[in-house]
């Protein structure tokens, strides 16, 4: 992992914790020390001229720290917060993110592996006060199959997501609030010297606490970058995301995803401390 810094309002956030986030689900070398950590800085914007009502751009810091508790169980965490120039000017704080994961755990194959990780969420931000949210888990299996027989660096894998969030009321200002999330990560990996490149596909769908389904969602990011050293990383990406339902209810979306505007364009700096 070359950089822990994505812009999470897309995060779901979406996305995360980022693409080049995602933990890789391969074998995981004896770390020389227990702990670790780095801060990472990212400056994100849409397609929109900076004086457009739909502009939004951003400056974001991430720290995160790393404990290792042997070469197959890792636990992290996750906080950082923005400066947004548009709309809602200001400082805001996102999510903290509490992480375990296990890797290694099924290797049916010298190139195929399986993880499995939880989180767990601290809610320091706005929209998560605002929604009175105490809490929230989110449980993953991964399954990641190695290419480095047909090309050295490749790696592709699919990870299935379920998330609990536990809100101390079933609504908020009069909308009913998400209590379940399923969801499908699937991300190629591809790492060669010391450039690397991600791309990933999320497919989610969610329920209310009254058992509504809200309409499915699909998210794309793709990032590029390149880790100068052991400390630090410069990476630059896109991410967008776009609703789809039923056309009778509306035109479909998903054209979103194409639209140059629309995406979220970001450009990453890590430093490995």
């Amino acid at each position: 992992m070359k950089f822990n810094l994505m812009l999470f309002s897309m995060v779901s956030v979406l996305i995360s914790n980022g693409i080049h986030a995602e933990e890789q689900v391969q074998d995981v070398p004896a770390q020389q020390k227990k702990w670790g950590a780095s801060i990472g800085i990212d400056y994100s914007r849409n397609g929109y001229e900076d004086d457009h009502y739909l502009a939004d751009r951003n400056l974001a810091l991430t720290a995160t720290i790393k404990y290792y508790l042997n070469a197959n169980t890792k636990f992290t965490a996750i906080a950082s917060g923005r400066h947004s120039y548009d709309g809602e000017k200001g400082e805001f704080w996102s999510d903290i993110w509490l992480t375990a994961t296990r890797y290694n755990i099924w290797n049916p194959t010298d190139n195929i592996a399986m993880s499995a990780g939880s989180r767990i969420l601290i809610p320091v931000s706005d929209e998560s006060m605002k929604n009175d949210l105490n809490t929230a888990i989110r449980g993953n299996i991964k399954f990641s199959y190695s290419l480095n027989h047909i090309i050295e660096g490749l790696l592709v894998s699919d990870s299935i997501r379920l998330r609990k969030n536990f809100h101390q009321y079933t609504t908020a200002g009069g909308h009913p609030l998400e209590e379940y999330r399923i969801s499908n990560l699937f991300s190629v990996e591809y790492t060669p010297n010391k450039w690397f490149f991600s791309t990933n596909f999320v497919s989610s769908k969610s329920w209310s606490y009254r058992g509504k389904s809200y309409s499915p969602e699909l998210t794309y990011s793709a990032e590029l970058g390149y880790q100068f050293n052991d400390k630090f990383s410069l990476a630059a990406g896109m991410t967008n995301s776009a609703s789809y339902y039923d056309p009778d209810r509306g035109p479909n979306p998903i054209e979103n995803l194409f639209d140059l505007e629309k995406p979220t364009y970001y450009i990453t700096l890590n430093y490995d401390l």
